[in-house]
């Protein structure tokens, strides 16, 4: 007998103890794990972050660029895109329906 209780009542006493102290430490490692996931995210949020800024002022550069380069005013507006054949043909049909319209009047 250990402070006058027999030794079964120790041994639930002791694994009582010992389940508080685990339970303490399996939550402290669980909140542990969560402040290094959010230090994680964020060290990843920041690189996303400066990825995208450096690409901003690469597009900044760039349109600045084109900017002040003398660019030929003769080139149509839709050459970079690829509409421009299209922007043509709908000229081209414009252009002679208006025409046929003129012959019937006259």
């Amino acid at each position: 007998m250990l402070f006058g209780l027999p030794w079964f009542a120790i041994v639930a006493i002791v694994a009582v103890g010992g389940g508080l102290i685990y339970a303490y430490k399996e939550k402290e490692l669980e909140m542990e794990e969560k402040r290094m996931g959010s230090a994680r995210e964020l060290k990843e949020l920041r690189q996303i972050v400066h990825n995208l800024k450096s690409r901003v002022e690469t597009l900044e550069a760039a349109s600045a660029e084109r900017r002040s380069s003398p660019s030929d005013d003769t080139k149509s507006p839709l050459g970079e895109i690829e509409i421009e054949e299209e922007f043509k043909d709908t000229s081209e049909h414009t252009g002679t329906t208006s025409n046929i319209k003129n012959n019937l009047r006259n």
